[in-house]
């Protein structure tokens, strides 16, 4: 599903990603692990096209991201993406938020579009928030709104960054507990996360970044075991 190569990101003189490759295939939960600062947020960015890219390739669903003539809003359709803020639209309803772009994007008819909004609000447990707005709801309950607007674009692929950051630990699980669901029904999923007995737990394989560059990766077991990088091991011992 997703195919990495060399890919290298700059901001200005600063080189954030100094040439990470990777594959990820279809049904995998992949967790990116690693310190602020060492590209991980940059990386998930490149994959859909919201940063631009220095050098290397990246093909995610069949697009070709660093190419100029891809239709990135095309790539967009089947890659959801849940950022650490919500970026819900305030002035509408949840369920607004949830039926505008399969209505305005997929042209999906106003009912069907309604009927999927239901079903996705009941599948993260807000179906009594279906008219409420945004700025109504606790901090867990807008994270799990913008998870299911991501769904409502029936995508292929889901990217997270740092979905539960921005949470008070209270409500970090509620969020989880909706990807975890999604991990199960096998969705391909790459998360870029702090929590650690999450990654631990629902991941198929954990990548760890610093300093741009993958420095270890490997099935949970491993990373959280017996890591053989010695930083992947340093970085471990401070975070669990």
């Amino acid at each position: 599903m997703i195919h990495v190569e060399n890919l290298q990101k700059n901001f200005g003189e600063v080189q954030v990603l100094r040439g990470i490759s990777c594959n990820i295939m279809p049904q995998e939960v992949v967790c990116i692990i690693g310190p602020s600062g060492s590209g991980k947020s940059t990386f998930l960015r490149c994959l859909n096209g919201l940063e631009s890219i220095e050098g290397g390739r990246v093909e995610v669903n069949g697009f070709a991201v660093q190419e100029t003539k891809t239709n990135l809003n095309k790539l967009r359709e089947s890659v959801g993406m849940v950022f650490q803020r919500f970026n819900l639209f305030p002035h509408m309803t949840v369920l607004e938020n949830l039926i505008m772009a399969p209505m305005d994007v997929r042209k999906l008819p106003r009912k069907q579009a309604l009927e999927q909004a239901k079903a996705l609000l009941a599948k993260v447990g807000l179906s009594d928030k279906i008219d409420a707005w945004p700025n109504s709801l606790s901090g867990g309950q807008q994270q799990r709104v913008a998870i299911a607007r991501a769904l409502a674009m029936t995508p292929k692929i889901m990217l997270f960054d740092e979905p539960t950051s921005a949470l008070d630990p209270e409500l970090v699980g509620e969020v989880l507990a909706v990807m975890k669901t999604l991990a199960q029904e096998g969705m391909t999923m790459v998360i870029v996360t702090h929590e650690m007995a999450f990654a631990r737990e629902v991941s198929d394989r954990v990548i760890f970044i610093d300093q741009g560059i993958i420095q270890e990766a490997g099935s949970p077991e491993h990373m959280f075991s017996t890591p053989h990088n010695p930083r992947t091991a340093e970085f471990l011992s401070k975070v669990l």
